[in-house]
């Protein structure tokens, strides 16, 4: 059902990025290639100390006391450093401040490939926005086949066999008022506690129907109907109805499924002739609201019969 992919990017992702995260490239653009995969951020003070080694995997953040550090050393000892420096596999360097690299720092990181790049913000600020950023663009990741809707203001996954009418399903959803998010792929990120849902790039929410062909869903029913990601709240399951195992008729078997490492509740739906699946998928995302705010009718159902069930002046003894 899902592919997990071991998640990292290249130092050229920060470069395709340098607008959003406001920094410029100044040299070493031969080591674009080179590997991040740490979310983590480095203030290299103690490595050009020499007391730490380099994280070879993370980004290298300068900020004043680094270059006020190195500016006053005599010149070939600031090369020793800066040598020893960028040959520790460092993938990248963001000098903060608006201040320019030192001389020997452009020379050394042209000849060995190592970006440098430079922006106007504060040291701290910047630290900040770029781990929000490495957090969304290294975060754990899987990619489940299925069609993804938002139903209710719950991120509703539908998965199933192919031809079962999955993506049929998410059309009728949709022209009801509820919202596509992606057809066929969906990828899952985890943040924090939560699992987010989206399309993957050129799939998003081009949608695929027998006999009809490509569809996008912005284009069939406006801009309105389509949002570009969710938190995943629900997974149905369709099943064929004689390929159904056992299915809970009470509700009280809760069931679910692990994704990322969260639990999400998973209901199985057969499917068969006649029966309207979009309207039970609507009642279940009614009802999964309804139990996160501690109202359960199968619950409540069961106690009820309880009642019904114990003998007079039970409750009295």
């Amino acid at each position: 059902m899902s592919q997990k992919e071991s998640r990292g990017i290249t130092v050229q992702r920060l470069a395709d990025a340098s607008s959003t995260l406001g920094i410029a490239l100044l040299c070493g653009s031969g080591g674009l290639e080179r590997p991040i995969r740490s979310q983590e951020v480095v203030k290299p003070g103690l490595v050009l100390t020499g007391l730490q080694r380099a994280h070879g995997d993370a980004i290298h953040v300068l900020g004043r006391a680094e270059q006020e550090y190195l500016a006053v050393r005599p010149p070939p000892e600031q090369r020793q450093i800066l040598m020893d420096y960028v040959r520790s596999g460092v993938p990248c360097v963001v000098n903060c401040w608006g201040l320019a690299p030192l001389p020997a720092l452009v020379e050394l990181a042209d000849e060995h490939g190592v970006p440098v790049f430079t922006t106007i913000k504060p040291t701290g600020q910047f630290i900040r926005e770029l781990e929000s950023f490495l957090d969304a663009e290294l975060a754990p990741m899987e990619e489940v086949h299925g069609v993804l809707v938002q139903v209710h203001d719950l991120g509703i996954l539908i998965t199933g066999k192919s031809g079962i009418g999955k993506s049929e399903t998410a059309l009728e959803l949709v022209l009801r008022g509820h919202r596509m998010v992606a057809d066929d792929l969906v990828r899952i990120t985890r943040d924090g506690a939560d699992v987010i849902g989206r399309g993957v790039p050129v799939l998003g929410q081009f949608v695929e129907v027998r006999g009809l062909g490509i569809l996008h869903a912005g284009d069939l029913f406006g801009q309105a109907a389509i949002v570009d990601c969710v938190r995943l709240d629900l997974m149905v399951e369709l099943v064929g109805w004689d390929d159904a195992p056992e299915v809970d008729r009470t509700g009280l078997d809760t069931q679910t499924v692990e994704l990322l490492g969260v639990k999400v509740p998973h209901i199985l739906l057969p499917v068969r002739p006649g029966r309207n699946i979009a309207t039970i998928i609507e009642i279940a995302a009614r009802n999964q609201i309804l139990r996160t705010r501690g109202v359960n009718s199968a619950e409540r159902y069961e106690q009820l019969l309880l009642d019904q069930l114990r003998p007079n002046g039970a409750d009295s003894e």
